[in-house]
């Protein structure tokens, strides 16, 4: 995808570059936290309208997705929380006890209950859904609520995310049987910019998505595409109407990519499982949606 991107573009991103901003600080030691609430129970909930996203941002990003021109015309993709979300995620974070800079984005779960329409500002109501430290791990779940004033409950987030604590020790993963009967219902590549192209879109600008070195000193050996990137561009593929969707990033996307095909299959207790895969059997994304 031979798309142009202006970079014009980081004006829409203000409140999210300042949220990376101070993660940087924070990382190098130039600024201590201002505020650490150690329960995390006690995190107060977020509540804010903010102006609804720039209709050239918004082309911009039904672009990138893959989506046909003609499906929000008067709407916004669901998916295109991780542009207005990730602020609020970050304001959230940065009150926890967890070092941002070693996040690792584990999946997301969307519930899309109503269209959000393309020309109102949105309510975004968010707070720190769960957290879970176990075997070395902190697992953390952020919920987003998006909707306008009039219907404050369009589509609900939920971000997974963890942070490797000290005692960490890496185990090692067993492959389960893989029985089912997939079906390839579509295919997408990443170009070595698309990094740069979805941070541009989203105000994401970790590195390791778009420097060439940093991916090569990363644990992947080379820059790798968002795990929301990933996630965009499949529910694109996607044939069927969706009311709710949860998916894992397994394994990211080098940039740039192999070709990767999207497949489903129907599920026995109904929905639909997917998965996101390259080669004859490297999963870089897996969840169900109905």
């Amino acid at each position: 995808m031979n798309q142009q991107l202006p970079i014009s573009l980081l004006r829409h991103h203000q409140a999210t570059l300042k949220g990376l901003g101070e993660i940087a600080l924070r990382t190098v030691k130039l600024r201590k936290p201002k505020k650490i609430i150690a329960d995390w129970q006690q995190i107060p909930a977020i509540s804010r309208i903010i102006a609804v996203p720039d209709d050239n941002l918004v082309n911009h990003y039904i672009a990138w997705s893959g989506a046909p021109s003609t499906r929000y015309q008067d709407t916004l993709p669901p998916h295109m929380v991780s542009q207005w979300g990730l602020s609020v995620a970050t304001d959230l974070l940065l009150l926890t006890k967890y070092n941002l800079a070693s996040v690792i984005n584990q999946g997301v779960t969307l519930t899309i209950k109503g269209d959000l329409p393309r020309h109102q500002d949105l309510l975004l109501q968010a707070k720190v859904y769960s957290v879970q430290e176990q075997n070395g791990l902190a697992r953390v779940s952020v919920q987003i609520i998006t909707g306008t004033v009039t219907e404050p409950d369009l589509v609900e987030t939920i971000l997974h995310m963890a942070f490797i604590l000290p005692d960490f020790k890496k185990s090692k993963k067993t492959s389960q049987p893989n029985e089912l009967q997939w079906t390839d219902i579509g295919h997408w590549q990443a170009t070595t910019h698309d990094g740069l192209k979805f941070a541009l879109l989203t105000g994401d600008f970790n590195p390791i998505h778009w420097i060439g070195i940093v991916g090569k000193l990363s644990t992947f050996k080379n820059k790798v595409l968002h795990g929301f990137g990933m996630l965009v561009r499949t529910y694109e593929l996607l044939p069927d109407s969706i009311h709710t969707l949860d998916v894992r990033f397994l394994k990211p996307v080098v940039l740039p990519s192999p070709e990767l095909r999207v497949e489903i299959t129907e599920l026995s207790e109904g929905g639909h499982a997917l998965r996101l895969i390259s080669g004859h059997d490297t999963v870089h994304l897996s969840g169900q949606y109905q």
